[in-house]
C-alpha cells in the first residue's frame, strides 16, 4: 500500500506540472471529475506496476524496487524535459543517448527546480521505512503460490476494469462516438494532441504500451483504400502558379532561427528597438514577403520537426520525432527538387543531436557543417554563437558554386533563459518584464546584430541581390507567460515570423498560416511547378490561407481550407509511417 501511494504521488506530480505548464491557471478551473480521473488512473497504474511485488515469492520481492526506481527516473526525466518542450518526452527519445550533451542537457539542467525533488522524496522515505520496519517481515512471510496468483489476478482485473470503466465514461460523454469499440480505439490507439494529454486521460501504463507499439511498429502497411486516399489528397493539392515564380534561378538561404517569436518585432524598451534589423526588413515589404502570424505546428521533435516541415512539406508525427525513427526514409525535399543547385546545411549542433547529420543527407544536402566541422569557430562564443555560425557561413558561401541552397539553423536563442549575457546588455539593465524575458530578449538582440552583419557580408560579396533570404522560426519561444511577464502583443506566445527577402513578391499576409505552408510557398517562388510533389500545405501567395490546423483537432482562424488542413495530419502520418516515397519493387 505504501509503494502504491508512492507511485501515485510521483505520477500526480508529473501530471500536475504538465498541466500547469500548458495552462498556468489549470488548477483554478480543474473539475473534481478531472482530478478524480487522474487519481483513479494512477491507482490502476500503480497496481499494475507493482505486480512483481504481489506475484513473486518473498525471496524475489526485493526486485520490485527496480520498478519503483525506474518510475522515479522516468518521472524525474519528465520534470526536466517538460519546461523546455511543453510535453512529455516520447519513449523513443530515451534511446537517443547522443542527445545527453550540449544544448539539450543545458536546457534540462537549466529547467531544474528544487521542487522537482518531490518525485525523489516518496521512494526515499519508502526505502527507509522498508529497511527499518518492513524488510524482515517481508522476508519471513511466504504466502502460497495460489494466494499470490489470486492477488495478481485481482490487481489485473481491477486495472482492466478501471480502464474499461474510463472508456465507458468517455463513450457516454462523447456524442460523436458511435460505438464502444470506436471509443476504445480513440482513447488508446490515437495520439490526438500532446502526449501529456494522453497520459492525463489514460494513465502511464497505456501510455507506455502505446509508446512501445509505435516505436517497434515503425512501418505501416496501407490498405488499398488508404493508398487511394493518399493519392487523391496529393493529386488534389493546387499546383504552383508560374506567375509567382519571381525568385527563379536565385540563390536561396533558408535561415531557421531558434525560438523567434513575432512579439519581438517592433518591441521597444524605453524607446530603443530590440531587433532594429528585423524591424527594418519587416517594414520594407517592397520585394519582401512577410507574415507575423505563422502558427507553430511542431510536436515532440521541436526544432527537428520545424526543419522537417520546411524541407519536405510534410507535417510531423504526433507520437514521436520523425528524425528519431524515420531518419533514413527518402522524402522529396527542397534540395532534391533544386537538382542543379549546390547545397549545404550549417548548424551549431552535434551531428548526432536529433540525428541531424543523417537528416541532412536524407534532405539531399551535399555537405553538412555541424559542431564537429566548425567547432573551432563556435567554441567559447557563449551567447554569440549565432554570430560565429553566420560568420562561418559567409566564409563557406564563396567556396560554393552558384546557384546554391543553404540551410542555416541557429541556436543562440535556445531555452533556458535563466542567465544574462556577459557582460550584461542594456536589455537586462532596463529592468523591464521578468528576468527570464529579459534574457530571451538579450538573445534576440544578439541574433539581430549578427543578422545585420551577415546581410552586410552578403552585400560585400556581391551575392545579396541575387539571393532570396528566407527567415523563419523553428518554433515559438518558451518564456515566463505570467500576465506581467512579457508584452501582451501575442498573449498566446505561439506566433512566428515568415520573411522572404528579395522574393520578387510584395506584401504582408494577414494569416494565420502554418509552418507547413512555407514549403509550397518557396516551391512557387522558385518556379518548381513541374514537380509531382508540392507538399501538404498551401502557398500563401494566393491569399486564400486564412487558417491553420496546429494539430489534428486544434485550429486557428477560419476558411475554406480548414477541413483539408486538419485532414493533412492523417495523410502525412500515413505517408511517413508507410514510407510512401520509397522506390517500389
Amino acid at each position: 500500500m505504501l509503494a502504491l501511494v508512492c507511485i501515485v504521488i510521483q505520477l500526480l506530480a508529473v501530471e500536475y506540472h504538465f498541466n500547469k505548464i500548458v495552462d498556468p491557471l489549470w488548477l483554478d478551473h480543474a473539475s473534481l471529475s478531472e482530478m478524480a480521473n487522474l487519481i483513479v488512473n494512477n491507482i490502476a497504474d500503480g497496481m499494475f506496476l507493482l505486480l512483481p511485488f504481489v506475484a513473486l515469492s518473498s525471496r524475489w520481492r526485493k526486485w520490485s524496487w527496480i520498478v519503483i526506481w525506474l518510475v522515479t527516473l522516468w518521472c524525474l526525466a519528465q520534470l526536466l524535459y517538460m519546461p523546455t518542450y511543453r510535453d512529455l518526452m516520447p519513449l523513443s527519445s530515451f534511446f537517443l543517448i547522443e542527445n545527453l550533451g550540449g544544448t539539450v542537457t543545458k536546457s534540462a539542467l537549466g529547467s531544474f527546480k528544487l521542487a522537482d525533488l518531490e518525485v525523489l522524496l516518496p521512494p526515499v522515505l519508502l526505502y527507509i521505512a522498508y529497511r527499518i520496519w518492513f524488510k524482515k517481515g517481508i522476508k519471513e512471510s511466504n504466502p502460497s503460490l495460489g494466494r499470490r496468483l489470486v492477488l495478481a489476478a485481482l490487481c489485473l482485473i481491477a486495472f482492466v476494469g478501471i480502464r474499461l470503466g474510463m472508456t465507458a465514461i468517455h463513450y457516454h460523454q462523447d456524442d460523436e462516438t458511435t460505438s464502444f469499440k470506436q471509443q476504445f480505439t480513440n482513447d488508446y490507439c490515437v495520439m490526438w494532441t500532446r502526449q501529456g494529454d494522453y497520459l492525463n486521460q489514460n494513465g502511464v501504463v497505456p501510455y507506455m504500451f502505446y509508446g512501445i507499439a509505435t516505436t517497434i511498429h515503425d512501418r505501416r502497411t496501407l490498405t488499398d483504400a488508404e493508398k487511394q486516399e493518399v493519392t487523391q489528397f496529393i493529386n488534389e493539392q493546387p499546383l504552383p502558379n508560374d506567375e509567382y515564380a519571381s525568385a527563379q534561378g536565385k540563390n536561396v538561404i533558408l535561415l531557421v532561427v531558434e525560438s523567434l517569436n513575432s512579439w519581438v518585432i517592433d518591441l521597444r524598451i524605453d524607446g530603443r528597438e530590440v531587433t532594429p534589423t528585423l524591424n527594418a526588413l519587416c517594414h520594407d515589404i517592397i520585394n519582401n514577403l512577410l507574415t507575423v502570424n505563422m502558427r507553430t505546428q511542431v510536436k515532440n521533435g521541436r526544432s527537428s520537426d520545424g526543419i522537417f516541415m520546411y524541407n519536405t512539406g510534410l507535417l510531423p508525427l504526433t507520437t514521436q520525432a520523425v528524425a528519431n525513427t524515420y531518419g533514413k526514409v527518402p522524402y522529396p525535399s527542397l534540395a532534391k527538387m533544386m537538382g542543379n543547385y549546390d547545397s549545404f546545411y550549417a548548424c551549431c549542433d552535434e551531428p548526432t543531436l536529433w540525428n541531424v547529420r543523417e537528416m541532412s543527407s536524407t534532405y539531399g544536402y551535399s555537405d553538412f557543417y555541424g559542431r564537429a566541422e566548425i567547432d573551432s569557430v563556435i567554441k567559447n562564443n557563449g551567447f554569440l554563437i549565432d554570430k560565429a555560425l553566420l560568420e562561418e557561413v559567409t566564409e563557406l558561401i564563396p567556396q560554393r558554386k552558384q546557384p546554391f541552397l543553404c540551410l542555416v539553423a541557429t541556436a543562440g536563442m535556445h531555452h533556458p533563459y535563466n542567465a544574462p549575457m556577459e557582460p550584461t546588455t542594456w536589455v537586462q539593465e532596463s529592468g523591464k518584464y521578468t528576468s527570464e524575458v529579459r534574457c530571451y530578449l538579450e538573445c534576440a538582440a544578439a541574433f539581430d546584430t549578427a543578422l545585420a552583419q551577415f546581410i552586410q557580408a552578403l552585400k560585400s560579396q556581391g551575392i545579396y541581390d541575387n539571393t532570396m533570404l528566407v527567415i523563419v522560426s523553428d518554433h515559438s519561444e518558451i518564456v515566463d507567460d505570467a500576465p506581467d511577464g512579457r508584452p501582451s502583443i501575442d498573449p498566446e506566445g505561439d506566433c512566428c515570423v515568415f520573411l522572404a527577402i528579395n522574393s520578387g513578391q510584395n506584401g504582408m499576409i494577414a494569416g494565420p498560416v502554418g509552418q507547413i505552408d512555407v514549403f509550397p510557398t518557396i516551391i512557387e517562388l522558385m518556379g518548381l511547378g513541374n514537380q509531382r510533389w508540392n507538399g501538404l500545405g498551401n502557398s500563401i501567395l494566393h491569399g486564400d490561407v486564412t487558417s491553420v490546423a496546429t494539430s489534428p483537432l486544434e485550429t486557428k482562424g477560419n476558411g475554406s481550407l480548414l477541413k483539408r488542413q486538419q485532414e493533412a495530419w492523417r495523410i502525412s502520418d500515413m505517408i511517413i509511417t508507410s514510407r510512401w516515397f520509397e522506390p517500389k519493387e
